[in-house]
């Protein structure tokens, strides 16, 4: 389907989760958690960040009773 540079995630080296915080007071509804993670990424070119820690805010939402917990969105604020 992608190739090369066409994939969403052709530009990282690495990322290393450095730290993972549950955030409760957002609104968050019944099967919904958020979560605030600090990322050291490496990237091949710096276009929109530089390497380095950057914050992320993950939401994760839950199906239904018998599935697991998904990921809702990735962003770079509450």
């Amino acid at each position: 389907m992608f190739k090369g540079e066409d994939k969403i995630d052709y530009n990282i080296n690495s990322a290393k989760l450095l730290e993972i915080k549950e955030l409760k007071g957002f609104n968050n509804e019944p099967g919904v958690l958020e979560y605030q993670i600090k990322v050291d990424f490496d990237f091949k070119k710096l276009i929109t960040a530089d390497d380095g820690v950057w914050p992320r805010f993950v939401i994760l939402k839950k199906e239904s009773e018998k599935s697991g917990w998904r990921i809702d969105g990735v962003g770079m604020g509450p």
